[in-house]
């Protein structure tokens, strides 16, 4: 209970004693913290990084050269120091180290760590030797290794306490579909972190509820989870009205107000929750909510008022630049990959009949279709039934292609689709036409993933690999509409080493 003030005499008050307003200062430090841990950006793991291999670096240089004048003659530890730091972070995007899940699990922590810092201060050797023509100890890259470890391994176990055993309590605006499935994702025991206080409803008058349940009761869409209504009603219980929102959250102590993606564009609505602004509560729409959870974007609920928001038609320099990155990269990747193409298609032609390059038909961007190119997997009568959907373990591959298909050299001759304009190195990937019909009349929104030039590889492929079904695609779509939002060229380059990440550890 917040404290007031205590009448002593006529115009004259005192505060309440400190002691008493000290606990509760300290419940919202102890509340910041956890916040934050939780909603910290990968990019903030990785400068932070950056910090303590600078700082591993700094230390072990010291402490050599205090313990032996004699290694003074070793490579300057600013150019050491930068060398370590770049590569070590590199290693970390590579493999998964500043992913969201991988604070989930302490051994994916200890596993991942190691994977980033030994090959970082390897190839960090390797820097300094080439390009400066120096020479490092390699006691320095030892004491490098074992003090990053030191630091980095236990500060992210306690993060992982800290994230793991944090409550947040959330109140939910409407009890549309959208609060609906967010309240079954949220009972879900890997979001234990979140606690639904339940929800509030538009004021009781007879237009306003029939507004609300029709609102409730709109189809599911056919690939999204189905929600028992007694199980809503028990997990999300009604609270109270929308205008009582502020006595509602102060009540139940609540943390975050998540806004039915029905009724983010109310007004009524959006007068009662941006009350709740001014006691330092977030508040969000469902999209926005998940989008920040999970990565991706919640299809079945995004609206029209999402797309204008997002902005997903950028344009201007990050796509001349992005056009530019893509043309220098499929030259360089054709010129070294050409030398190994005859052998590749003479296996090809030997371990099945027919040619080694295979065309097929592609939807490109704003709905152009154009021929992709890729080395030859499946048997040349693969589809003598017509358009099938590729499985991965589809028994039309032969034994070479499933090695090809593993390791993505299947793919090498999409670089000249890039070289020609068709597909950019980063984007959702190209599907044929004969299912991009279908799917356009089963998904919502399907069709404005062609707002962006497909890609050889992109967010929903490192995040979800292989689709064989509707459903597949559905969900890969989810990840679609998150890099429609968010691409930039930082977050190209970061799904490109990503995916170099998936290709050295195994395809998920």
């Amino acid at each position: 209970m917040d404290s007031q003030p205590i009448l002593v005499g006529a115009g004259v008050t005192a505060s309440p004693p400190r002691p008493a307003v000290r606990p509760r200062r300290r419940r919202r430090a102890s509340h910041s913290l956890r916040r934050g841990l939780t909603h910290m950006s990968p990019a903030t793991w990785a400068y932070l990084d950056l910090l303590l291999v600078a700082l591993a670096t700094y230390v072990a240089y010291t402490a050599l050269v205090f313990e032996n004048p004699a290694y003074q003659w070793v490579v300057s530890p600013w150019i050491s120091g930068t060398a370590f730091c770049i590569l070590v972070v590199v290693s970390g995007i590579v493999f998964g180290l500043y992913e969201r899940s991988t604070l989930n699990a302490r051994s994916r922590i200890v596993v991942r760590s190691v994977m980033a810092v030994l090959p970082g201060v390897t190839l960090g050797y390797a820097g300094i030797s080439i390009l400066f023509y120096a020479e490092a100890t390699r006691w320095l890259g030892v004491w490098v290794v074992v003090l990053y470890l030191l630091l980095a391994v236990p500060m992210r176990v306690v993060a992982h306490e800290v994230i793991t055993r944090a409550r947040f309590r959330v109140l939910c605006v409407g009890a549309g579909n959208s609060i609906r499935q967010l309240v079954w994702l949220l009972s879900q025991e890997k979001r234990a972190q979140y606690e639904v206080v339940g929800h509030v409803l538009a004021p009781s008058s007879a237009l306003d509820s029939e507004k609300e349940r029709r609102r409730s009761d709109r189809p599911l869409d056919a690939y999204a989870p189905r929600i028992d209504p007694a199980a809503f009603e028990r997990d999300c219980p009604y609270l109270g009205a929308t205008d009582e929102i502020v006595d509602v959250a102060a009540l139940h102590n609540v943390d975050e107000i998540i806004v039915d993606s029905a009724l983010a564009a109310d007004d009524d609505v959006g007068a009662a929750v941006m009350a709740c602004l001014n006691s330092h509560r977030r508040v969000t729409d469902q999209p926005t909510f998940v989008e920040k959870l999970l990565g991706e974007v919640p299809v079945s609920h995004v609206t029209a008022q999402w797309f204008m928001l997002a902005d997903v038609q950028t344009g201007g320099s990050y796509v001349a630049v992005k056009r530019l990155i893509d043309v220098a990269a499929s030259l360089t990747g054709l010129l070294l990959t050409l030398p190994f193409w005859p052998l590749i298609a003479l296996a090809i032609r030997l371990n099945s009949p027919g040619p080694a390059i295979f065309k097929q038909r592609r939807v490109g961007q704003n709905g152009r279709c154009f021929d992709i190119y890729k080395f030859r997997t499946m048997r040349i009568d693969a589809e003598r039934d017509g358009a099938q959907w590729a499985a991965s373990n589809d028994p039309r591959v032969t034994s070479l292609g499933r090695f090809l298909r593993k390791s993505r050299v299947d793919e090498i001759p999409q670089l000249w689709n890039i070289l020609c304009g068709n597909m950019s190195l980063v984007g959702p990937r190209p599907e044929r036409p004969e299912f991009v019909d279908q799917l356009n009349e089963l998904i919502p929104h399907y069709r404005q993933r062609h707002l962006a030039k497909p890609g050889l590889t992109g967010w929903a492929q490192i995040h979800y690999g292989y689709g064989s079904s509707v459903a597949d695609a559905h969900r890969k779509l989810c990840y679609d509409l998150y890099y429609l939002k968010h691409r930039s060229a930082d977050l190209d380059v970061a799904i490109l080493i990503r995916t170099l990440g998936t290709f050295l550890t195994g395809a998920r």
